[in-house]
């Protein structure tokens, strides 16, 4: 059963296909790199934020050994 929906979103669906189908293997490969790029740097960000606090908390834990305050 067609609604109504369906029928006004017909045009938006066409001419996204119609983009899309439009790209070239090369215009594939550039949109896959900029998007696996952009996962590289988001994974690389969250890894490196994560090795700072545990290198925060280990100098912590060095400082309370030496028995000096941290402020």
């Amino acid at each position: 059963m067609i609604t109504e929906k369906m029928i006004s979103n017909a045009p938006y669906a066409a001419s996204t296909f119609t983009i899309i189908a439009g790209f070239t293997v090369r215009d594939w490969g550039v949109i896959i790199g900029v998007i696996l790029t952009l996962i590289t740097v988001i994974v690389n960000w969250v890894y490196k934020h994560r090795q700072d606090k545990r290198e925060v908390e280990r100098h912590k834990r060095e400082l309370e050994k030496l028995g000096i305050k941290n402020h």
